[in-house]
């Protein structure tokens, strides 16, 4: 066998470098074909590194903090015909009874919030659910919240099905409290590519949960279209075969053959299923589910909400945009400099986002009428600065808070921006972290965005777009050089804000930003 060089992926224009954030993988570890190895971090982006073919993690060159170039080897993977790691199964036995039941109702979500949507159930009735884990996901239309299990027991019954509306302080579901306790036992070792298609097929006749009346149908025809297989398969134990012949024979899965027999899948047949023809073409885009369907689904909660505040703000306020360009040169190299000082000190990484939202408040307090608000045909100027920071997230976009953010140095800014981006991740942001912003900034450019007019977040009279940096010719004493430029723009109410303040705002940003030494110490 072969030993495959892993290297730093270019990551975006003006990108050289990166940080090794996590290494998901040790020396000697075995590694599946596409499964996540290690997490690189850049100014912009954060990337996760798969791994080309399945083998042994033979070398690993940089440690985690460690700066590399791109196209830099950081790990040398030793091609092995593996599929599978040995796969650790829990046997689990119920014991001790009481009697005794715990309802799950549904918790304070936010001040004049009542009602929440059943997003999704993470356990199924007669399924074991120990304390802590996630059982039910709600949202509303400003936040998705997860419900854990305040104990060990069994889910008895669910009382509202997904997508059914709840109010607060309602019980939604049942759970026996019993003990749980587990006795560890290991499956068979390694499963060997070689293995035999007639083998694996076995196999899966004795899998437990291939249950296909819990798939999920939105293709036509009410047909089970290639998603719906594919997050069945996420949700269900399989085993290693199991779910090596269902991600490998694409085009077979129609002709397996087999049916439903007491709620379970035996060998006759799975084109039974009415399954989707699509399934045939798996190396087509997996994100349509057929050629000529249009598929409808409702808009979440949080979308809804996020559709109706930005049109709010399309109808209530004056809206206007201005830009300006920011030679990012002198932040870059003031970065390079003090960077590995900054992490030794704080532990934590010094961004970009940290500069301009002490730019911002500077400017802010220059400035105030982009920190106020209008309220029953009044002005009112906030004593207070309190930035909202935009995050993406796979339900739509938040604006967690950072509270006095005026008061915050380097570190404490850029360790709270990280903390949030943890919880809009794990979909753990609430309405608490989010209201009462005063100004917001939002970072287009960690997606590639060149230039784009963000839209307020009312009540708020001013939003920062940042853009992406990208080397461009510009003049800087009668020569033409090459620099790393960031367009920059500011979304403002003209009902509050003139132009004059506007274009005044982004003058002295871009001062600040482009001579950033006497910023960066401050407290």
């Amino acid at each position: 066998m072969s030993n495959l060089d892993v290297t730093v992926p270019s990551l975006g224009e003006s990108i050289t470098e990166a940080v090794i954030a996590k290494w998901l993988k040790k020396e000697g570890e075995i590694v599946n074909k596409d499964e996540v190895i290690a997490e690189l971090e850049t100014d912009k982006v954060t990337q996760e590194i798969y791994s080309p073919k399945a083998g042994i993690i033979k070398k690993i060159f940089f440690q985690e903090g460690e700066e590399v170039k791109i196209g830099e080897t950081i790990v040398n993977i030793e091609e092995k015909n593996i599929e599978e790691k040995k796969i650790e199964k829990k046997e689990v036995r119920n014991i001790n009874v009481s009697g005794e039941q715990n309802k799950i109702i549904v918790p304070s979500l936010g001040e004049s919030i009542s009602e929440a949507l059943i997003s999704k159930w993470m356990k199924s009735p007669g399924e074991n659910v120990k304390k802590g884990e996630p059982i039910v996901e709600l949202e509303t239309d400003k936040v998705t919240q997860e419900l854990y299990a305040e104990s060990s027991g069994v889910l008895k019954e669910i009382l509202f099905n997904e997508q059914e509306e709840v109010k607060i302080g309602e019980t939604i579901g049942v759970i026996d409290l019993i003990e749980l306790e587990t006795e560890d036992s290991i499956d068979s070792d390694l499963v060997n590519t070689n293995e035999s298609t007639k083998d694996i097929k076995e196999e899966m006749e004795n899998e437990k949960d291939l249950d296909p009346t819990k798939i999920k149908r939105t293709s036509l025809n009410n047909k089970i279209g290639v998603n719906d297989l594919r997050e069945f398969i996420q949700d269900v134990s399989l085993s290693p075969s199991a779910r090596k012949f269902i991600n490998e024979s694409k085009n077979e899965i129609n002709n397996l053959n087999t049916i439903a027999t007491n709620g379970r899948v035996t060998k006759e047949s799975f084109s039974n299923l009415n399954l989707d023809s699509g399934l045939n073409a798996f190396s087509a885009n997996e994100n349509t589910l057929s050629s000529s369907t249009d598929v409808s689904k409702p808009l979440s909660k949080m979308r809804q909400s996020i559709a109706h505040r930005l049109k709010e703000a399309q109808n209530t306020a004056a809206m206007l945009t201005t830009f300006n360009e920011i030679d990012m040169g002198n932040v870059i190299s003031l970065r390079a400099k003090y960077k590995d000082y900054f992490l030794k000190k704080y532990d934590i990484k010094l961004g970009f986002m940290s500069f301009f939202t002490k730019a911002c408040i500077s400017v802010l307090k220059e400035i105030p009428e982009v920190n106020a608000e209008i309220k029953n045909n009044n002005i009112i100027y906030k004593n207070r600065y309190d930035i909202g920071i935009a995050v993406g997230t796979d339900k739509g976009l938040v604006v967690p808070v950072l509270r006095n953010a005026d008061k915050m140095n380097f570190a404490e800014i850029e360790s709270s921006i990280v903390e949030y981006g943890n919880l809009a991740k794990n979909n753990k942001i609430t309405i608490e972290h989010m209201k009462d912003g005063t100004f917001t900034i939002s970072n287009g450019g960690v997606y590639g965005s060149m230039l784009s007019t963000p839209i307020l977040n009312p009540p708020q009279s001013g939003i920062l777009g940042l853009h992406n940096i990208v080397k461009r010719p510009v003049v800087v004493e009668n020569e033409i050089v090459i620099r790393p430029v960031m367009y920059v723009a500011l979304t403002y109410d003209h009902r509050i804000i003139d132009g004059k303040q506007a274009v005044t705002f982004l003058v002295r940003l871009k001062q600040i930003i482009e001579n950033p030494e006497e910023m960066i110490f401050e407290k």
